[in-house]
């Protein structure tokens, strides 16, 4: 299709800069959990924005960290993968934060691939100044072709990113039917939402010691859909603390989860939800590929 243009865009930054806010933002929708916590993203999530004259391949991918463990691991991986494989990367950095050893390291994971990377500098409303001088550090670097202000959570300056964005993009084919949302399973935005709930009600080392795997969805009739989901954490005393007295805590999380779920697939949900322990899981290559992959 002549002056079609497509491409693969990867979202980039350290935990809490608001990547994942941003791809929701731009599918308006909600594909990628968000909390306060970092590291709440762990593996590569594929967003696509389809309009009559062009078509976006969003990729979020987990804050840049140095890792400590097989998680960790696994989560950079995920990162360098989508640097090496995008036709754009957007550089996201936070208006209201200075700059840390994570941004340093992904400054050179950009350098190494020499990928076309436009600057963003998000949530411009709680520090201008602070942007200003932001821009003024990072640009010199000659790492950016361009650089955009923007507010990801109320949308100010998000038009002009994506006008820039399709502007950097190549002349290319529709990689994804038009109706396309995402390439994940059902199953996983699942325990997504679940994982969302546990960050969100639990505290401490909990939320990181945390996988979630939904085993079973079943339509059980046309007005209820059975849904059987494990969380899993690497210690009998997380078991206990996510679990609560008498079973309070669980509840409150698959409540909490399961109306996540329902608004997800329109349809009501019956949740079974367990806690079992795996140990030591987050340093278990296999096992973190399997429960978050």
């Amino acid at each position: 299709m002549q002056g079609y243009k497509s491409g693969y865009v990867g979202i980039i930054g350290k935990p809490n800069v608001g990547k994942s806010t941003l791809l929701n933002y731009f599918l308006n929708q909600k594909l990628a959990i968000v909390s306060e916590k970092p590291q709440t993203t762990r593996t590569r999530i594929l967003g696509i924005l389809t309009q009559k004259d062009y078509q976006i391949i969003f990729i979020d991918t987990p804050g840049v960290h140095q890792p400590q463990d097989q998680l960790h691991a696994y989560m950079q991986s995920q990162i360098t993968e989508t640097v090496a494989d995008v036709d754009l990367l957007l550089f996201l950095v936070a208006a209201d934060e200075s700059l840390v050893t994570e941004d340093q390291l992904a400054l050179k994971l950009i350098e190494s691939k020499k990928v076309p990377t436009l600057l963003v500098i998000n949530k411009i409303d709680l520090n201008p100044v602070q942007a200003e001088s932001l821009h003024h550090t990072l640009f010199q670097s000659g790492l950016f072709v361009d650089a955009v202000y923007i507010s990801a959570l109320h949308g100010t300056g998000c038009s002009e990113l994506l006008q820039k964005i399709v502007a950097f993009l190549p002349e290319g084919p529709q990689y994804y039917p038009e109706d396309m949302l995402t390439d994940r399973t059902e199953r996983f935005f699942i325990s997504e939402l679940i994982r969302e709930q546990v960050y969100r009600l639990t505290h401490q080392e909990i939320p990181y010691s945390v996988a979630v795997v939904t085993e079973e969805v079943k339509e059980r009739n046309d007005a209820l859909t059975y849904v059987k989901a494990v969380i899993y954490v690497e210690r009998d005393s997380q078991k206990k603390i996510l679990v609560g007295t008498n079973g309070k805590k669980l509840k409150e999380i698959g409540q909490a989860a399961r109306k996540e779920v329902e608004l997800f697939l329109q349809k009501k949900v019956y949740l079974d939800l367990w806690v079992k322990v795996k140990k030591n899981w987050r340093k278990d290559a296999t096992a973190v590929k399997l429960m978050n992959g």
